[in-house]
């Protein structure tokens, strides 16, 4: 099996409370139902389709008692995953495996929203597990966009019978024309380019609206400013109010600059007399400290004077003594033989005197030091007595100083405020007449009624060489498939379809046209598989082989020639050979209604409802 990235359908089950399973298996390649009417064939479609985020199928009859839809799938890497959704309605859910029931204990359960704007959906999950990223197509030519989904996809992957023998371009879903939309899924899954990039702008109706409401909202602006503004006044006469008011400020802002100065410099000089003061108290301080220390000096030399004048007063009463008779043997001084030390204490006497006499004299320098510093205070506190005294009236004159600044700049702030409210009227009239203005060339504006986003292609068709590759590859399919005039094939912008041997679609009958949808549709596969551009993988076509219907079929016109021709040419047979020899990379499921091909259709996998109890399987659910 090839490693391509797709998704494989393994089997479509339907199960109730009270009902054996039903199902349908499929294998990768060629898938065909096929057999008589009414026997639930269109309902496999349709039921695939619910179960990959479609409408809700009306339950036939046979189907009573039937509560749950389940489609098995393989995805990339061999993942086996259920979908399971009520036949009432409602989310999908998915579990991981090939399963029966599906619930909330179901490994890997998980509940899918049918939107695409919900998030998770089915959609997300399955169109990234093949390749595909998220993707905005536009839908207009003022780029509007639509998220790109599998419901946007499906059209490609499977065709109803209705689709199938439409006159309408293949790139329709259900729209009667050709929209932008539709040539933007063509070209993105052509060449993966989207609208992604493209700026949306809006539309013309919108764009009216909004000028209206431009003009309303500059209109409201313009009135309010209005309220505020002495209309009665001329502006001439705003702006010479404003040139005298400024004038006026400038003048008031000379002032309170110069008295500013003065409180500064008054201020300045009022720390300095303090910073003086505080200097002088400062010295006499200093001055008294030295006082005592002088103080205690003069003690210590008068105790000094007192202890060497008892040294004095000793040696001269020693040196009397010495004149006088012994008082122990009454002899006179001239009789007593023993040495006194008189002349010593003479020496020391001397000394002391000179002592005293030293001591004197520095006291006497200590007195006149300190009557030095007497006279240094006295002078010190005459100079605190003058620097207070202009303390205080430097004092005073700051305060009236103080004053008149605060007068001067409370005038200044009056002038000031006159000036911005001045000016405030004046950019109030100027933004009304600006707002005017803006009014006038607003409603001058002229809106188109269409509006195109820059950069985008209106028209968003194929390019030649786009166009080119895709019709080869579809003449590649007619061709494999034996059909008559296979070799010109191209693909016709003008339509939106497939022109086969100068024939467009449209032109042939029921049978051919759903030959060649089916051609084109299967083409688009291939395409993707030579280009490596994703694609899920699968195409459910119903009713492909329209030209081999009973000829007595009275639902439909007659079989033309051309229908006859395909009969001929055995397109059947090479159809499926085709269809079957890409198994290893695509699934292919086919829904027909013919009788006659039993032969074409033996050697794939198949299943033939018969209508008939006694014969085969009757339909899908009996």
């Amino acid at each position: 099996m090839s490693d391509r990235r797709r998704i494989i359908i393994d089997q479509l089950m339907f199960t109730g409370p009270e009902r054996t399973p039903v199902s349908v298996q499929f294998k990768s390649g060629v898938n065909i139902i096929w057999g008589a009417s009414n026997t639930g064939k269109s309902f496999v479609r349709k039921s695939i389709d619910y179960l990959l985020g479609g409408e809700l199928p009306t339950l036939p009859p046979e189907g009573k008692g039937m509560d749950n839809y389940l489609l098995w799938l393989t995805l990339p890497g061999d993942q086996k995953v259920t979908l399971r959704s009520s036949a009432l309605g409602s989310d999908i859910y998915k579990a991981d495996g090939h399963r029966e029931t599906v619930g909330e204990g179901s490994p890997g359960y998980e509940v899918f929203s049918r939107k695409h704007v919900s998030s998770p959906n089915v959609s997300r999950f399955l169109l990234s597990s093949v390749g595909y990223r998220e993707a905005q197509l536009l839908k207009n030519e003022r780029a509007e966009k639509a998220p790109f989904s599998l419901r946007v996809v499906m059209r490609y992957l499977l065709i109803d019978e209705t689709r199938m023998i439409d006159e309408k371009s293949l790139l329709l879903a259900h729209n009667t024309t050709v929209t932008s939309e539709d040539k933007g899924l063509l070209k993105f899954l052509l060449t993966g380019v989207d609208g992604s990039s493209i700026a949306q702008v809006r539309s013309g109706d919108q764009l009216k609206a909004a000028k209206e409401g431009q003009i309303e909202l500059l209109s409201q602006m313009a009135e309010q400013l209005r309220k505020v503004i002495d209309e009665t006044v001329e502006t001439s006469a705003v702006i010479a109010d404003l040139t005298s008011a400024e004038r006026e400020k400038a003048d008031l802002l000379e002032t309170v600059e110069e008295r500013q100065n003065s409180l500064d410099a008054l201020a300045l000089e009022e720390r300095g007399l303090s910073d003086e003061i505080q200097g002088h108290q400062a010295r006499i301080a200093e001055l008294n400290a030295l006082k005592a220390r002088f103080d205690e000096l003069a003690r210590v030399y008068a105790s000094d004077i007192d202890r060497l004048e008892g040294l004095e007063e000793g040696g001269f009463l020693l040196q009397r003594f010495a004149t006088i008779n012994c008082p122990l043997c009454g002899a006179s001084p001239d009789h007593q033989i023993h040495d006194h030390g008189l002349g010593g204490i003479e020496e020391q006497r001397h000394a002391v005197e000179l002592e005293m006499e030293k001591i004197r004299a520095e006291a006497r320098d200590l007195a006149a030091a300190l009557a030095d510093a007497d006279a240094e205070i006295l002078e010190i506190k005459q100079l605190i007595v003058v620097a207070g005294d202009r303390l205080n009236d430097v004092r005073l004159a700051r305060v009236q100083a103080a004053q008149s600044e605060v007068s001067a700049r409370s005038i200044f702030l009056g002038a000031s405020t006159r000036c911005e409210k001045l000016e405030s009227d004046l950019d109030n009239r100027r933004r009304v007449a600006e707002l005017e203005v803006q009014i006038v060339r607003i409603k001058a504006t002229t809106v188109q009624s269409r509006q195109r986003a820059d950069g985008i292609d209106v028209n968003l068709d194929l390019s030649n060489s786009e166009a080119h590759e895709l019709s080869t590859v579809v003449k590649q399919v007619l061709k494999a498939w034996n059909y008559p005039g296979a070799d010109a094939v191209h693909f016709e912008k003008g339509d939106q379809d497939i022109v086969v041997d100068g024939k467009r679609r449209r032109d042939n009958g029921a049978g051919v046209r759903a030959l060649l949808h089916a051609a084109f549709k299967i083409g688009m596969l291939v395409y993707c598989i030579e280009k490596g551009r994703p694609h899920p993988g699968f195409v459910i076509l119903d009713s492909p082989l329209f030209a081999y219907r009973p000829a007595e079929e009275d639902r439909f016109e007659d079989l033309t020639d051309d229908e006859l021709e395909l009969r001929n040419a055995d397109v059947a047979t090479h159809f499926y050979r085709y269809l079957q020899g890409m198994a290893d990379q695509a699934q292919f499921i086919v829904i027909e209604n013919h009788k006659s091909d039993q032969d074409v259709v033996r050697p794939y996998a198949n299943y033939q409802f018969t209508k008939n109890p006694s014969i085969g399987r009757a339909g899908l659910f009996v």
